[in-house]
């Protein structure tokens, strides 16, 4: 798994985030994390908006190896 910390400071920084997650495949998951265990779908507007307002950290995490290249603009 990738892993990699990001900064969603928007609610347009989350729509732009989730067409960009929307972009993998079907068969590619993609998460936000927590750092303490809590992950919701990354595809999912509602679920990003929930992890800007309430993850002190956040990570997206997948198996795919572009993660970096797809999410460079929102990486801190």
């Amino acid at each position: 798994m990738n892993k990699i910390r990001i900064a969603l400071e928007t609610g347009k920084d989350c729509a732009e985030f989730v067409n960009i997650a929307n972009t993998f495949p079907d068969d590619v998951r993609v998460f936000l994390e927590d750092g303490t265990g809590i992950v919701i779908d990354a595809k999912s507007f509602m679920g990003v908006a929930y992890g800007k307002h309430d993850f002190k950290k956040i990570y997206v995490v997948s198996e795919s190896d572009k993660l970096a290249t797809k999410f460079m603009k929102f990486m801190i």
